[in-house]
């Protein structure tokens, strides 16, 4: 028996954060999440928020500088080791808190969130327990608070010329899923109002990000 897929997709990323070289950004934010820090400013002051495989740290920097207190999650010990180093010397150190931890047990009170940030591992959880990430996710929000998601798009290629003859596969040791517009209005349409989703594309690379609040 093979070894399951999700302790393969851990290996991946600790592969990835040892060799210092990641098919993910690694320091500019994403420009919709500055956005929705721009928002959350403006309507909640300083809100509290939960970055969900936070990584180096690229949107907790960017969320404490619009003066947030940001809680940044990641199961790989070393991408937060590397969180801190950057973030150690800089004034918005105190409004970051970093947890090892893994996004299916998240040690947090429920209802404690104003926002989610999920920039990229919805992706890579398997349909079947789409149930049971989200009801998660869900259940740390504040009545109307934000979750953001960051997918990728079916239009999304790792290479030239690639075909794929379903919206799943697993690429070099890791699942992805690649979701189409109307796919969120029918995931999350009862437990969210969707508020806007908008497209991203850099060449082969294509993704979503989707701001929703929830009900």
């Amino acid at each position: 028996m093979g070894i399951p897929i999700y302790e393969r997709q851990k290996g991946f990323f600790r592969r990835a954060y040892e060799a210092g070289e990641t098919p993910w950004p690694r320091f500019r934010p994403t420009p919709a999440v500055v956005h929705l820090a721009r928002r959350l400013r403006r309507e909640r002051g300083r809100a509290r928020v939960l970055d969900i495989g936070c990584g180096e740290g690229r949107h907790m920097i960017c969320l404490g500088q619009a003066g947030h207190r940001v809680v940044g999650v990641d199961y790989e010990r070393l991408a937060l080791t590397k969180a801190r180093a950057r973030t150690d010397a800089r004034p918005i150190r105190p409004r970051l808190t970093f947890a090892l931890a893994d996004a299916f047990c998240l040690p947090f009170r429920e209802a404690s969130f104003d926002a989610v940030l999920d920039s990229g591992c919805f992706h890579h959880v398997k349909k079947a327990d789409w149930s049971r990430y989200l009801a998660g996710l869900t259940a740390l929000l504040r009545p109307g608070g934000y979750l953001h998601l960051t997918t990728f798009s079916t239009r999304f290629k790792h290479y030239p010329g690639e075909r794929r003859s379903r919206n799943w596969l697993v690429h070099r040791n890791h699942y992805d899923h690649f979701f189409r517009k109307a796919d969120f209005a029918r995931i999350f349409g009862k437990r969210y109002e969707i508020l806007k989703i908008e497209e991203e594309r850099q060449k082969l690379h294509a993704f979503w990000h989707v701001l929703l609040r929830k009900r």
